[in-house]
């Protein structure tokens, strides 16, 4: 009885291998194949989004420089008689745009109103500084004397997909023209002729095609193939479309490169990899799963637990942080969305009479951005206190966060430094939301949007730029993270900024800083209506009250 129990214990390990191997061997395989499909889909993202970059560049180049052309006449134009009536000054401007072959024509002036257009309905009905969508952006042409071009996009105003770039004027204000997709074709298609020439992807075979709205072959790998139709290139080829600035792209790629014929090696590693494990889940798993598990959640809940500690200790959590300091009032708070988040604000003198405050929010979460953050707080602190300049100190922050940053993780940031007797503010946006202006004396609140610079450990020798702000005895400053702009409500609707802007003018928390967080974040958690919450939520409101006088 006992051979007979040990024979048929091993026929039971035996069929029990036997199962296990051809369900690791099916498994690996099914893996095998999904991760070759994905490494296709991502070659062929990766091709599209280098043939945009180049195709971008064209475009934009020949449509700055229409613009260019546009402004030099309209400063001619200026000097007509007939320039302040709208109606003569709209049908000029349409003209001219049909005679450069542009579909949009405008000019604001330097208050960022639009005086003169195209289009005669438009004229006075449109503020650049105050638009919504795409528009809106066109408002830093107004302080900063450069070249702005967007990609081509739905137009908030009309609906129509239409792409815009913009040049300052000298004196003030600036121009903007704008092209439809075929209008554009039109501009550039010279451009962008033979741009592919010798672009082959995954073997001669392969290659990316770039052809006019009526399918006509103005790129072709092989150089001397343009002019021909389009065709599509049959079975044999996976061909994927993309249309990048009002061309059609079009990436083919042979599938028998694609499929990459390794599937000779997958069956092999299938096999050994399966046989292996089969064994050591049979002699070695059964024994010590349970206690590796146990000894797994123990460690992760011991380091996750001392990072939410390290933390806890790092941000001030003591309000209010300055009892004598009777010139301003701040109040700050942070709910991370896991154990440990990646959040942190801070605030602390920088001299007698300036203190800095800021808001950032590491790229990860977890331990990982636990310790990472430990490392920007104390980097920005310790720079900002040294008494350099506050742009001199955000760049050198960010350079020394891009060494030894093997994770390339990166920190979003915006600090501000406010000289305490006069309510002047130097700020520096490091690719961060834009925080909330509240104005005492109407009530208002506002975006305080300025051009924003790269994130912080993102690349090395990247310089900054601080921007400064006037503010009036009773004015605040409310610094947050997208954990609060971006929780969803269970239909995945975002809280968004303008519900943000809205409940932060309506609330009257101009004198409760406290108060103006905690009905915050009972706002958002109202939207989220039982929803996950998102990201972690972080929040600073700064009051100056003036440069009232120290007590005796």
């Amino acid at each position: 009885m006992k051979a007979d129990g040990r024979r048929r214990l091993a026929w039971r390990l035996v069929g029990a291998v036997a199962t296990a191997f051809a369900a690791s061997m099916a498994l690996t395989w099914a893996l095998h194949e999904r991760m070759t499909q994905n490494e296709m889909r991502n070659l062929v993202d990766n091709v599209f989004d280098d043939v945009a970059v180049h195709i971008r560049e064209r475009v934009d180049g020949r449509m700055l420089r229409l613009a260019a052309e546009v402004r030099d006449r309209i400063l001619e134009m200026r000097e007509e008689p007939w320039w302040g009536d709208p109606d003569e000054s709209s049908r000029r401007l349409r003209a001219l745009a049909g005679e450069l072959g542009l579909d949009e024509v405008c000019v604001a002036d330097a208050k960022g109103l639009l005086t003169h257009s195209a289009r005669r309905e438009e004229v006075g009905a449109l503020d650049f500084t105050t638009a919504e969508g795409q528009a809106r952006e066109f408002a830093v042409l107004l302080n900063d004397k450069y070249e702005l071009a967007q990609s081509l996009l739905p137009d908030t105003l009309r609906g129509e997909v239409v792409k815009y770039v913009g040049v300052w004027i000298p004196d003030g204000g600036f121009v903007q023209v704008g092209a439809r997709d075929r209008t554009i074709r039109n501009i550039a298609r010279t451009a962008v002729t033979g741009l592919t020439h010798g672009w082959h992807v995954s073997g001669r075979d392969g290659g990316i095609y770039i052809t006019t709205g009526q399918g006509t072959v103005i790129s072709h790998p092989e150089a001397g193939r343009e002019g021909g139709q389009w065709q599509d290139p049959g079975a044999d080829f996976h061909c994927a479309r993309r249309d990048i600035e009002g061309f059609p792209v079009y990436v083919v790629i042979p599938r028998r490169t694609a499929i990459v014929e390794r599937r000779v090696l997958v069956t092999t590693s299938a096999f050994l990899n399966a046989a292996a494990l089969v064994l050591a889940a049979i002699l070695v798993g059964i024994v010590i799963a349970g206690y590796v598990r146990a000894q797994v959640r123990a460690r992760r809940a011991k380091e996750m637990a001392m990072a939410a500690g390290i933390q806890e200790n790092s941000i001030p959590r003591v309000f209010p942080p300055f009892p004598g300091e009777r010139r301003i009032d701040l109040h700050a708070n942070m709910t991370p969305a896991r154990e440990v988040g990646g959040d942190f604000y801070d605030f602390y003198f920088t001299g007698p009479d300036r203190l800095a405050f800021l808001v950032a929010d590491v790229s990860d979460k977890g331990v990982p951005a636990a310790l990472f953050m430990m490392r920007a707080k104390t980097l920005l602190k310790n720079l900002a206190q040294s008494g350099r300049p506050l742009a001199e100190a955000v760049s050198a922050a960010s350079d020394a966060l891009c060494e030894g940053n093997a994770a390339n993780m990166f920190v979003t940031a915006w600090v501000g430094e406010l000289d305490l007797a006069t309510g002047v503010v130097r700020y520096v946006n490091a690719g961060h939301n834009p925080p909330v202006l509240l104005r005492a004396a109407d009530g208002s609140a506002s975006f305080l949007h300025s051009r924003p610079g790269l994130f912080l450990g993102g690349m090395p020798g990247a310089k900054y730029r601080a921007d400064e702000l006037a503010l009036a005895p009773g004015d605040a400053l409310y610094l947050y993270t997208d954990g609060i702009t971006e929780q969803t409500d269970p239909r995945g609707e975002l809280f968004g900024e303008e519900r943000l802007r809205g409940f932060l003018e309506g609330g009257g928390f101009l004198e409760h800083p406290e108060k103006c967080t905690g009905a915050v974040f009972a706002r958002v958690e109202a939207h989220a209506a039982g929803a996950e919450q998102s990201d972690d939520r972080t929040q600073l409101l700064l009051l100056w009250r003036g440069p009232v006088p120290p007590q005796a």
